[in-house]
């Protein structure tokens, strides 16, 4: 699963590399958690794109409540199509997830290690996501999850599962939602190369969502 993650580039860096307009103006977040506000990438009716703020825990449209949304963070690729809270959004109302990179958590003797997972080249990462228009008691909410797949080589030491994360070349099929083909949007859920990715161990101060510093991103020995 993917259950944190670090967003802290400028939104004007991630408005260029996605080639979106941005909507809205957001800190540095350096350990994001389940049901606060991300940021997401998604294509309008007119082809352009948009950044905008989403809560990270899709809520169905037709779901009851919105508590829904704490069992929903993370998509599993192999049955995403067909899930009842995703298949809708699937067909047309994918999105992109700006990171810089994930967290993961591996088993150890003395517990549970974090590590930081991010791109060699330092480039923004492209998560797959969904997003969705919720209706009820608590008004409009806006939301959203991010799809995962088995881990590469290189992460599954660590942890069996990681978030799709996509080529700038896939962005144009996976955002317009005119693309209805199954087959070709499923096959773009990957695991990303191995040999793209750095992981490194962090500390565990990152266990805690009150905690979101830079400092997080420093390497243990």
């Amino acid at each position: 699963m993917c259950g944190r993650f670090a967003a802290f580039s400028p939104n004007e860096v991630y408005a260029e590399h996605f080639h979106a307009i941005s909507r809205v103006a957001s800190n540095p977040r350096y350990n994001v958690a389940p049901s606060q506000p991300i940021l997401a990438v998604r294509e309008q009716e007119n082809g352009e794109r948009e950044l905008i703020p989403l809560r990270w825990g899709l809520i169905p449209s037709w779901a009851k409540d919105s508590q829904i949304g704490y069992r929903t963070i993370n998509a599993r690729a192999e049955t995403v199509a067909e899930k009842p809270a995703f298949r809708h959004a699937f067909k047309k109302q994918r999105c992109l997830i700006p990171a810089d990179g994930f967290y993961e958590w591996k088993p150890e003797k003395a517990g549970k290690q974090p590590y930081f997972i991010h791109r060699k080249d330092h480039q923004p990462l492209g998560f797959a996501g969904l997003w969705e228009h919720w209706e009820g008691e608590e008004g409009v909410i806006e939301s959203c999850t991010i799809i995962v797949t088995t881990a590469n080589e290189a992460l599954r030491d660590i942890h069996d599962r990681m978030p799709v994360i996509l080529s700038p070349t896939h962005y144009d099929t996976w955002l317009n939602p005119n693309n209805q083909d199954p087959k070709q949007l499923q096959a773009l859920l990957k695991p990303l190369s191995a040999n793209r990715l750095e992981a490194y161990p962090v500390s565990t101060a990152v266990n805690s969502p009150r905690n979101d510093s830079a400092d997080l991103l420093h390497r243990q020995a």
